[in-house]
């Protein structure tokens, strides 16, 4: 990029996130909580070959695409969070902590046939021990399924893009995904997707999909790619496929490709997106991250490249931070700088 094209980049970026408080975003998904119970293994079990851990604390926060509306909270978006719970105290707990953060509209539907989900982790030392879920993943009743869908007609056209937080928990049953994309599409309304990987050919016509590559290579059914070369392919066959519009595929270590439709032409546009983590701890929650920046500044008008741009940071971000991490307009602000909005640019032919 031009000294000239770089300068104007950075003020798009800047443009971009004072635009934030704008967005509207409604956040559709599996909700869960994230239990942690912390101490110290100082000796073995007399019972079994296995650590006992004195538990100095306990902690929970509301998880799962509970996960993406901490993000957005954070990033100062107005949203809203709708998804299915137990009928019992963790359920109501859920809907507490979603007015703890001032969620524009609560829709939480209560299931008699499964508990709210709990996944409680055992830590000694920062060393994850043992993970304990109790859950019930099967898909929601069809009643439920139309009772969802009814509510969710009449809410989706308030907003101005969806989020799908996909965990495979039961609530996004095939139904409900298309359903859901079918209004979003009716009332124009942007729909992202954090994806999960049996559920993939449901997601046809989704406005974008944020998968890993494992995701998208097993997803797609093709292998793990070892190349830029094979990665381009892969996300070249979920466009076709899916018949999605943009693609932003996350590589871990080797960034991000964003690839976009030409509506003119059989052709692609694709951004090679290098990675500007310095240095990475924990990657858990980076992909609620990327979703939640990149859908929020969609949803406020931002260019699909520049969006891109920024969720890369984000990205980079809190994977440098221990545990479930978020950012803030002013971390992002802080760091729009050639160094961190480099990509290159090259057209595919979509066959």
């Amino acid at each position: 990029m031009a000294n000239q094209d770089s300068r104007k980049l950075e003020l798009d970026c800047h443009s971009a996130l004072e635009s934030l408080p704008d967005s509207q975003v409604l956040v559709i998904g599996d909700l869960m909580w994230d239990e942690y119970i912390r101490g110290d293994a100082l000796r073995v079990s007399p019972e079994a070959p296995v650590p006992v851990v004195l538990m100095e604390k306990e902690e929970r926060t509301p998880g799962g695409a509970f996960n993406v509306v901490h993000n957005l909270f954070d990033l100062q978006v107005k949203c809203g969070i709708a998804g299915v719970t137990g009928n019992d105290e963790n359920g109501r707990a859920m809907a507490d902590a979603a007015r703890a953060k001032n969620a524009e509209s609560i829709h939480l539907w209560q299931a008699d046939d499964r508990p709210t989900t709990i996944k409680t982790r055992i830590i000694a030392r920062n060393q994850q021990l043992l993970r304990v879920d109790r859950e019930y993943a099967k898909p929601v009743k069809k009643e439920l399924e139309e009772k969802i869908l009814s509510e969710l007609e009449k809410v989706i056209p308030t907003y101005k893009s969806v989020i799908l937080s996909d965990y495979d928990k039961g609530m996004l049953t095939q139904r409900v995904i298309t359903g859901i994309i079918e209004i979003c599409q009716r009332h124009n309304v942007f729909v992202a997707v954090d994806p999960q990987v049996r559920h993939f050919k449901h997601y046809k016509n989704a406005g974008v999909m944020t998968p890993n590559e494992k995701e998208a290579s097993d997803g797609i059914g093709m292998q793990f790619p070892d190349e830029d070369k094979d990665a381009v392919q892969i996300g070249l066959k979920i466009l076709k496929e899916l018949q999605l519009k943009i693609l932003l595929l996350t590589r871990s270590a080797k960034g991000m490709i964003l690839f976009e439709t030409n509506p003119d032409s059989d052709t692609v546009t694709c951004h090679t997106i290098p990675t500007v983590a310095r240095e990475v701890f924990d990657v858990t929650g980076a992909g609620d991250t990327v979703i939640s920046v990149y859908t929020a500044l969609i949803a406020s008008g931002t260019s699909a490249l520049v969006a891109a741009l920024l969720a890369n940071i984000a990205g980079g971000v809190v994977v440098g931070r221990l545990g479930t991490a978020t950012v803030t307009a002013d971390d992002l602000k802080a760091r729009i700088d050639d160094d961190h909005l480099k990509y290159r640019t090259f057209t595919e032919e979509m066959k």
